[in-house]
């Protein structure tokens, strides 16, 4: 026994052949004929009738020559409209649909095999913050993209009701930037679009840009290894004070030269085994390495902290007392 569809669809093919229309005969007997939905009932004067709605795949030549001609898609329309027509049945809808080559089908009986694919992994806080930086620079706050290399990011995703997931985001600023921020609020909004242009993606966006005071324990509360991972956009500062942190000591800044925007000129005051240190960064070029001075104190040269292992040397150095 012939399925019911092949038989509608040899039906609705013989319909046109026999209106003079082989093309068409032949684009029909190629399709491939599918129930789009169940049946509708209709009340038509004092009948009830039972409507179908069948789609019609084809293949790209034949759904471009229909789709081009309104008289042809119609034609075939109403061939299969009489062949479903009887005093119960009527034609609801016949839709036209694309075939995929290699499937053999539409996309409405493939789409729900296509698997999602999984959302790129968010960036590492330090790589937003250096987007960020760099794209102050490019806009001429130098100052401002050195209060976000020597920041601190914070993100975490938070509830939406759209598509898009939303993210949270904290910028965790040395004490001075942020009470020189609280003083000029253009520079502090225009920090807060850059992170927030940073932190964009495809599949969350930026709900909240936040600027907050950096966490400074106060005791050795850190353990070694617990330091976010540094990028070379790090300021030498916030280089030194990871690495000195990651060695359980306490790093406040006490003074920065307003003249040294980029990180240099700075004053820190360390506490590492309950002794009290100060640690000048000196922005200024010049013969590199470190020296001691007075009784607990030392002056660094911005260079010679380039790099995580060299502020990790040093770091080493102060919380082991060898500083002679």
């Amino acid at each position: 026994m012939i399925p019911a569809l092949t038989a509608l669809k040899a039906a609705a093919a013989a319909l046109l052949e026999a209106r003079g229309d082989r093309g068409l005969a032949a684009l029909v007997g190629g399709a491939e004929l599918a129930l789009a939905g169940p049946p509708e009932r209709w009340t038509l004067g004092s009948r009830a009738v039972s409507a179908s709605r069948l789609s019609l795949a084809v293949d790209a030549p034949a759904f471009a020559a229909l789709t081009a001609d309104a008289s042809r898609l119609a034609a075939v329309r109403e061939a299969f409209a009489s062949a479903v027509r009887t005093p119960e049945t009527e034609l609801a809808d016949l839709s036209l649909l694309l075939r995929l080559p290699g499937v053999g089908r539409g996309w409405n009986q493939v789409y729900r095999e296509a698997a999602l694919s999984d959302a790129p992994e968010r960036p590492h806080p330090d790589a937003v913050l250096g987007g960020a930086a760099t794209l102050l620079e490019a806009s001429g706050d130098a100052p401002g993209a050195a209060m976000l290399r020597r920041a601190r990011l914070e993100a975490a995703q938070v509830p939406s009701s759209g598509g898009v997931a939303l993210v949270r985001c904290v910028v965790r600023l040395d004490p001075a930037d942020l009470a020189a921020l609280d003083r000029d609020g253009e520079r502090a909004e225009r920090l807060r679009r850059a992170v927030r242009s940073a932190g964009t993606r495809a599949a969350e966006a930026v709900a909240s840009v936040e600027l907050a005071a950096a966490l400074h324990p106060l005791g050795p509360a850190r353990h070694a290894g617990s330091a976010a991972p540094l990028g070379t956009t790090v300021a030498p500062e916030a280089r030194l004070a990871r690495a000195l942190e990651a060695r359980g000591a306490v790093v406040v800044p006490v003074s920065r030269d307003k003249g040294s925007p980029g990180g240099g000129g700075v004053e820190l005051a360390v506490v590492a085994s309950g002794e009290l240190l100060r640690v000048r960064i000196a922005a200024a070029p010049g013969q590199g390495g470190w020296r001691a001075e007075e009784i607990r104190a030392i002056t660094v040269a911005a260079r010679d902290l380039g790099t995580p292992e060299r502020a990790g040397e040093l770091a080493a150095l102060i919380c082991g007392g060898d500083l002679a």
